[in-house]
């Protein structure tokens, strides 16, 4: 096969988008993109411009205003101008309203161009000078800009390569670009363009947010032909602007919908406006089912035919996290009162087409005799009920109530486990029944499974480990099969009753001591991250016991190395006590909570229980620090609870059907790169139980598809790469001597995979670097990592000192631990200055700080290593030995950061006073004004151009000085 390079496939690519009806135009650079959008805009709005001034054209004052009005905006806040009206003030004292973007196809201008050149001499804010592949302009804006690599080269160094861009270069009109597309032909992603700055800090678009295209059945369309059939279509990418973009209300965020949710909502919409009947969407749990069907909602709402669109929730769901979800959608939305009458007041608004409410309120509007007179007018208009956590709330009298009352009324559920025969309840109805279409219609609308939302990384996929923890030998019974004690039908037809057994006190004993023991490489298993964990039990008092466990073991533990436990749960008042000794549940959680205070400086009691629920739910979602590190529950957060940081279930209860894929679920929400799966620790033999639960909602696939492998597995996955890191470079000290950018990008890839491995392996409690040693040990690994690190430091720099790939993915966060950090090298150097040692044993301690400074992969301390280590080779001996090493350091420090100012500004013919001040105003606010330094530089009289150039020069310097220089963890 011929190689193909990027230029052929872009040009094949141009050609494809002006055969479905795009205009190439050709634009070099920054000066051409303002031309073109003077021009398109114009005719865009050619019938208000004639009518207004007699001609479609702007003059040079006029085109100054538009360009007023769109310049030097944020992403956000260009993305909403692109949505809105203008209105110009023309030269003749006339007004026209300018619109930007139309949801009519027919009337847009769609463009292609490429090779466009961003560079400092046609926008003076850009950084770097960038040449960008294709981009799509619609009236003149780019607004889809395409990066493609040739077939074989990761598509991440495209999505890389376009951080860069949103960094350095995508400034002025390249502001309004809304959807990005990434290809190297054979596979293909898209994804929303976002504000590059988060308070002043970089804001990278996470590889998480990158979606592959579908059709309606899920499958994926990966060929960049394909896709650009389908979704570069103009029709396609016009819709995609228009209706399924969102840009929140409550933060400057923009999204874009995924292909399945897109479906599900236009299928929804065809359900009620065409065919007039009910129906539900299948979900995966964790897939965004929040954000499909609130899209739904808004856009039945602007429909003539719909009076009411009435978004209901279960009350339990509606917590803080759900509301700000919802008002982030659209503004005050949602009424978290338990008031029926606020629901009642916005019944009566006839210009407030969109309710959000819960089930209990309506159920009790529907039934009051006080709002008879209003409700009755509702009877026989058209309204949409869309009920989010369908197979749950929908069960029951209030639905029937509501449902009973008004006749005209569709209602659409979305859930992640519907019920079905197999898994339905004591009334025998199935969400089917529930969401009955007609006997021509399937109820279900769309359908995006398990194993849809894995396949396509929207959800993670579980490791589970079972924990055996009843053996024969306790059973007093002949012939019993020690592998089958776990299973419920096994030990009913032998009669064995395992119920003691599982509640023992030394069986919970040592299962509590297991989680201590192994939750560290759970919940943090590789990097920097930590996570938090749930623990299952199956009642109050089993809880009870757990808790007094663990309580007893971190009171064993050093108080730095104790974990936060906390417990929630609810209880009858008037429970029965089963013996005369038992602690009431109530008495259980007033305890829970005064140690809840003790540890987080709080005053909960159980009449403030809903304050408490939210203490947790913050704690465990790491809004609030410090975090909960294990929260015992029964039933409580097994459903509808969605915390990104939460990465383990630990469980000793049984569980069935939709509960246990719920319960699952907690634990494989997407987050940092470090979170790979969810993990689930079961102390009862459920394997049965979690297969039928993963086939019948994964349609009848295999419930092993969205399991981890096996230890033994991924040991000879490890065993199968080393040999890949041995040929990139076939010793550590071969690592540091590549040359070429093939043999690095080489040696990366292969680490990177090999670092995964280990990232998942460690998770497994029966780790042990000995199964690994026998191809590739610790510190041999721990050698290689140090390369690993110092390549993705060299890419960082604008003129690295070997030629690393400018793009590749280095997955860096997988391998950093942060162990070895600036204050462990100091306690080192400390101890090595102990006056009481020889000269041998000084040595061989600064021989050790020398060894652990080269394999940091500490951010700080890898910023500081040359600054470390010249301390230690210029100051450390010749200390007094009464000396404050760190104080020492701290001077050393400041004398260095003095030194290199003073350097930089004698080379440069400058003041060093004058950057000093630049350095300490970044220091102070976070950013630099080129301004202010061009005002400073006035004094000096240069050219222009040289002041350009002094101001980027400056610029750099400050801000890698500093990165260099900050306090560890600033």
């Amino acid at each position: 096969m011929a190689h193909i390079s990027e230029y052929d496939v872009e040009n094949l690519f141009i050609d494809r988008l002006e055969s479905i009806g795009y205009e190439f135009v050709d634009m070099s650079n920054y000066d051409d993109a303002v031309a073109n959008f003077r021009k398109q805009l114009a005719a865009f709005n050619a019938p208000k411009l004639v009518e207004a001034k007699g001609e479609a054209a702007f003059s040079d004052a006029e085109f100054g205003r538009v360009m007023i009005h769109v310049d030097n905006h944020s992403v956000y806040e260009s993305a909403k101008i692109l949505r809105d009206k203008y209105v110009l003030t023309l030269d003749n004292g006339r007004t026209v309203y300018l619109d930007f973007f139309s949801s009519d196809t027919d009337r847009n201008i769609y463009q292609v161009t490429h090779q466009v050149t961003m560079d400092k001499d046609h926008k003076d804010d850009v950084s770097y000078k960038n040449r960008y592949d294709v981009t799509i302009l619609i009236n003149g804006l780019p607004l889809v800009q395409i990066e493609l690599k040739r077939p074989g080269v990761e598509i991440n160094e495209a999505i890389n390569q376009i951080n860069r861009y949103r960094k350095f270069s995508f400034k002025g009109l390249f502001r309004y670009l809304q959807l990005f597309v990434v290809s190297n032909s054979v596979q293909t992603k898209y994804f929303c363009n976002e504000n590059e700055m988060d308070g002043g800090v970089y804001n990278p678009i996470l590889k998480s947010l990158v979606f592959f295209w579908t059709d309606e059945n899920n499958k994926r369309i990966n060929k960049l032909d394909e896709f650009t059939a389908e979704f570069l279509r103009r029709s396609t990418i016009t819709e995609m602007l228009d209706k399924y973009m969102v840009i929140k209300t409550t933060e400057p965020v923009l999204m874009v919908m995924r292909p399945y949710q897109i479906f599900a909502v236009k299928a929804a919409k065809r359900r009620v406006l065409e065919s007039n009947q009910n129906g539900y969407v299948f979900a995966c749990t964790g897939s965004g089912k929040t954000l499909t069907s609130f899209k739904l909602a808004q856009l039945l709402r602007d429909e003539p035919r719909v009076d009411k669109v009435i978004f209901l929730i279960d009350r339990k769901d509606l917590d803080d996290q759900t509301v700000d979800e919802y008002n982030s959608f659209e503004k005050d939305c949602v009424d978290g009162s338990d008031s029926t009458a606020v629901l009642v007041k916005q019944l009566k608004q006839a210009d407030r087409k969109l309710i959000v409410t819960t089930i209990q309120k309506m159920a009790n509007a529907v039934k009051s005799k006080r709002y008879e007179a209003l409700m009755d007018s509702y009877r026989d208009k058209k309204v949409v009920f869309i009920i989010d956590e369908c197979h749950r709330s929908q069960f029951g009298k209030m639905h029937g109530d509501i449902q009973r009352h008004f006749r005209n009324a569709n209602y659409i559920g979305f859930t992640g486990t519907p019920i079905f025969e197999a898994n339905k309840g004591k009334d025998g109805r199935t969400t089917a029944d529930v969401f009955y279409a007609g006997s021509k219609l399937d109820a279900c609308l769309h359908r995006y499974m398990i194993k849809d939302a894995i396949a396509d990384g929207n959800v993670l996929r579980f490791s589970v480990e079972y924990q055996r923890t009843i053996f024969a030998k306790q059973v007093a019974a002949n012939g019993i099969d020690p592998e089958r004690l776990g299973d419920p039908d096994y030990c009913r037809r032998h009669n064995l009753d395992l119920d003691a057994l599982y509640h023992d006190d030394e069986r919970i004993r040592v299962i509590a001591e297991d989680i201590f023991e192994h939750h560290e490489q759970h919940v943090h298993p590789q990097g920097k991250d930590i996570y938090t964990a749930l623990f299952a039990v199956d009642s109050i008092k089993t809880l009870g016991k757990y808790y007094d466990a663990f309580k007893a073991l971190n009171e064993a533990r050093p108080e730095g190395e104790r974990y936060r436990v906390a417990a929630i749960f609810t209880y009858q008042a008037n429970e029965d006590m089963d013996e005369g000794g038992d602690e009431h549940s109530q008495e259980l959680l007033g305890r829970c909570m005064d140690d809840y205070n003790a540890m987080f400086g709080t005053s909960f009691a159980p009449d403030s229980f809903d304050a408490y629920r939210k203490d947790i739910t913050r704690r465990m979602k790491q809004k609030d620090l410090p975090q909960v590190d294990i929260l015992l529950v029964v039933n409580m957060m097994l459903t509808g609870f969605d915390a990104k940081p939460l990465n383990t279930l630990y469980l000793d209860k049984n569980l069935i059907w939709h509960t246990l894929v719920q319960a699952y679920s907690r634990t494989n929400r997407v987050d940092k790169v470090t979170k790979q799966f969810g993990q689930i620790v079961s102390y009862r033999d459920i394997k049965r139980a979690q297969d039928d639960a993963l086939r019948l909602f994964s349609g009848d696939g295999d419930p092993n598809e969205y399991l981890l492998e096996s230890y033994e597995y991924y040991v000879n996955r490890w065993v199968n790469q080393v040999p890949a890191l041995r040929k990139a470079a076939q010793t550590v000290d071969d690592a540091g001597q590549l040359q070429s950018e093939g043999d690095i990008r080489q040696f990366v890839v292969a680490f990177r995979s090999l670092s995964g491995t280990l990232a998942t392996l460690k998770t497994f409690g029966k780790f042990d670097w000995d199964d690994l040693s026998v191809v590739l040990g610790e510190e041999e690994y721990e050698g290689y990592k140090s390369w690993y690190l110092y390549y993705h430091d060299e890419a960082k720099k604008r003129d690295p000192k070997v030629p690393v790939p400018v793009d590749v993915d280095f997955d860096v966060e997988l391998v950093r631990t942060d162990r070895i950090n600036v204050m462990y090298i100091l306690s080192l150097l400390k101890s090595a200055h102990d006056a009481e040692k020889s000269d041998e044993e000084r040595a061989r301690d600064i021989d050790l700080v020398m060894r652990e400074i080269e394999r940091s992969d500490n951010d700080a301390l890898r910023a500081k290593k040359d600054i470390m280590e010249a301390f230690i080779r210029t100051r450390f001996y010749d200390l007094p030995e009464d000396a404050d090493i760190q104080q020492a350091y701290e001077q050393f420090e400041r004398e260095s950061l003095q030194a290199e100012i003073e350097s930089f500004a004698y080379d440069n013919g400058l003041d060093a006073k004058d950057v000093l001040e630049v350095f300490s105003e970044y220091t102070f606010g976070g950013s630099i004004s080129e301004e202010a330094i061009r005002r400073r530089l006035a004094a000096y009289h240069m050219g222009l151009l040289k002041i350009t150039k002094m101001t980027g020069a400056i610029k750099e310097f400050v801000v890698n000085t500093y990165s260099r220089y900050k306090a560890e963890g600033e």
